[in-house]
């Protein structure tokens, strides 16, 4: 029993170590001149710590315009994707459509999410230009609905499954309409459900590049994530503006990402007390 748990807890401290090592190393290189940036061997801690990538970053890159920018397209997105995602999801786990079409709906959703995102950009691409969308805020929220909306579907769907009908059954007997079964009863028993997949949603698209980068030319529009990848440039690498932009635009998913577990925590026992 010894040398199992042993051999357990060597195992947990290693994974621990495989995962917390590469966020030590950019934090580390974040604060490293860039003359020790790329010294051999490379220092472990750094010997001269300075915060100039970080100054660089607001003063002269104006890094909090692309934080801006991310923040807006992520919650526009995720607000958007409830807003559209809701009512479908609870219209095909209630089958107020036929179950043929709602099953159909549903594959037809998870075949989206399959499709590589390049193999849409283009067509994307094609009608937005003609609709004014490219280079837009409103344009880059709307393309991600590709993704972001069949995703949110695919969630939304299984919680409100977990709802049981005895109750909306009650609410319309006692003469409610399905708009308030859903707004009244639906929605506030589905919260913990809702919550999580705003919160899967928001860090999918504050991590999305590719269309970032083919709908958003401007400077003023453009995102954490395209910005970041300019540091890396045809004859040199800027690794101080790398590894302080990276760690910035890391916390805020680093912090929800510690929050979903509690709210999946939350969905389940909500579940199983709607059940009991």
């Amino acid at each position: 029993m010894k040398i199992g748990r042993a051999i357990v807890y060597f195992l947990v401290v290693l994974s621990l170590i495989w995962t917390l090592f590469p966020i030590y190393w950019v934090t580390a290189t974040s604060f490293k001149p860039n003359t020790e940036v790329i010294t051999k061997p490379p220092t472990w801690i750094p010997r001269n710590p300075t915060l100039e990538h970080y100054y660089r970053l607001f003063a002269e890159e104006h890094f909090h315009i692309y934080i801006l920018n991310t923040a807006i397209v992520s919650i526009g997105s995720t607000i958007l994707a409830l807003l559209l995602g809701a009512p479908a999801s609870y219209a095909v786990a209630r089958h107020r459509i036929s179950k043929t079409a709602g099953r159909s709906f549903l594959a037809w959703n998870l075949i989206v999410r399959m499709f590589p995102p390049i193999v849409l950009a283009i067509p994307i691409f094609t009608v937005f230009r003609q609709a004014g969308l490219i280079n837009t805020r409103a344009g880059l929220i709307l393309a991600y609905q590709v993704y972001s909306l069949p995703y949110a579907i695919w969630l939304l769907h299984g919680f409100f499954r977990e709802i049981p009908h005895e109750l909306e059954e009650a609410a319309m007997v006692d003469g409610a309409s399905i708009l308030t079964v859903f707004t009244k009863i639906a929605l506030p028993l589905a919260i913990p459900g809702i919550v999580t997949t705003a919160i899967l949603t928001i860090i999918q698209t504050w991590n999305e590049f590719l269309y970032a980068l083919i709908f958003i030319y401007s400077q003023e529009k453009m995102t954490i994530t395209v910005q970041i990848a300019g540091y890396i440039q045809e004859f040199k690498i800027e690794w101080g503006l790398l590894a302080s932009s990276g760690l910035i635009s890391s916390l805020p998913v680093l912090a929800l990402s510690a929050a979903i577990q509690k709210y999946f925590t939350q969905g389940l026992a909500a579940g199983r007390g709607i059940k009991g």
